[in-house]
């Protein structure tokens, strides 16, 4: 048996971006590999010198994916 490999580019579901990678050798040993990217959102900045009270409002949006 020859070497295989399964190889998922995009993942749903995970907090930025996914890919799984799986190789098979001929013996059958698994090598499993899961990386998650996660891209800076840059908005620190404008919540310096802001109240705690304010940020709920201010982020809130953020992290919402577009469905």
């Amino acid at each position: 048996m020859k070497k295989k490999s399964i190889q998922v580019n995009q993942l749903a579901r995970v907090e930025g971006e996914g890919a799984f990678t799986l190789h098979l050798d001929s013996a059958g040993q698994a090598a499993a590999r899961l990386k998650v990217f996660e891209a800076p959102r840059l908005f620190e900045g404008f919540l310096k010198g802001r109240h705690f009270n304010e940020l709920p409002d201010l982020t809130a949006r953020i992290c919402v994916s577009a469905r």
